[in-house]
């Protein structure tokens, strides 16, 4: 009975059950979430206490910051159909709360395409200063080559270094960003190759977006995230979005940090994620389907690199429900 008059007590409230309200939309941090309800810190640090001791709010420092999500309860079959009840979310405040957390996620993808376009010539560089790419790289191509590429999709391209290193490989290779700068750059690259006329009759350049991937289910034998997982707002659903357009056998792989605590990497360079431990991505990799394959850390300098290998099982329960493909070229 204690849990439940936890749970009850906690959602009785109406700060706190707009708190809760909020996090099942978006994982925030402290001070959104302060920004959000107009209330102060304190005020909304005791609230969101009280919430994470009835198992309702999760907080996850990372570096300077806290951040909130939902707890294990609101998963619980039987308090999840109590935010389905009328009128829970279409009250004056729940409304105008929303309305900010859009305000607050804007903000959040205008940062990070603001920063994304004024370093966008110098990105390569900024990469090479964390650690060696010719190291990672090679690892890279030490596992991928294993088994044929096929079609492949390299979410968040860049500048494109993924093309030159596996494109001419590839059946099909559809690099993609949310960056139209980049995209530019990545086009400039392909370009220049020295085998650019056969790469380019196999290659698309792709304007979108890894948490809604503008391609059919099941349509690519191997999927890459270089170093761009740690941008995401939500690892996981990107992890899932992409699980969505691996055929049965395919892979997935995650170039990313280790978890580390270099502030200046989300404050000055708009990374969301202080990297992954090798639990979260185990974590995303089960809920998404995948089976976890290799693990690779790279050390070296300030940070270690980490690869992540997960596979999508050989059948699959139902057959895929295909997306109308909505691929564009971005000039």
């Amino acid at each position: 009975m204690t849990p439940l008059l936890n749970i009850m007590r906690a959602l009785a409230d109406p700060t706190r059950l707009r708190i809760t309200l909020l996090i099942r939309q978006l994982e925030l941090s402290v001070s959104e979430v302060v920004q959000i309800l107009g209330q102060s810190q304190p005020r909304v640090s005791r609230h969101i206490k009280i919430l994470d001791e009835a198992g309702i709010a999760e907080r996850r420092r990372e570096g300077a910051w806290v951040f909130l999500r939902p707890g294990p309860m609101l998963a619980h079959p039987a308090i999840e159909p109590l935010f389905s009840l009328p009128g829970t979310e279409d009250s004056k405040p729940v409304l105008r709360d929303l309305a900010r957390l859009e305000e607050v996620r804007s903000a959040r993808t205008a940062m990070a395409a603001a920063w994304f376009d004024a370093h966008a010539a110098e990105w390569d560089r900024i990469r090479s200063l964390h650690i060696a790419e010719a190291e990672v790289e090679s690892a890279m191509r030490t596992i991928l080559e294993e088994t044929p590429l096929g079609r492949v999709l390299d979410i968040g391209t860049g500048t494109g270094r993924m093309i030159e290193l596996f494109a001419k490989g590839a059946d099909r290779f559809v690099a993609l960003d949310n960056s139209v700068e980049m995209l530019r750059l990545a086009r400039a690259k392909l370009a220049g190759l020295p085998d650019a006329a056969s790469v380019q009759a196999h290659t698309e350049i792709v304007l979108g977006d890894f948490n809604g991937l503008p391609v059919p289910d099941a349509g690519f034998d191997t999927i890459l995230f270089h170093q761009v997982l740690h941008y995401a707002q939500h690892p996981e659903r990107a992890i899932a979005e992409a699980a969505r357009v691996l055929v049965p056998g395919g892979r997935l792989m995650v170039v990313d940090f280790a978890s580390h605590d270099l502030e200046e990497l989300r404050s000055v360079h708009a990374h969301a994620r202080l990297g992954f431990s090798d639990e979260s991505i185990a974590r995303a990799f089960a809920a998404a389907g995948l089976v976890a394959g290799r693990t690779e850390t790279l050390a070296g300098g300030t940070l270690a690199v980490k690869i992540w290998l997960g596979q999508r099982g050989q059948t699959a329960s139902e057959s895929p429900r295909l997306r109308p493909p909505l691929l564009r070229n971005v000039a």
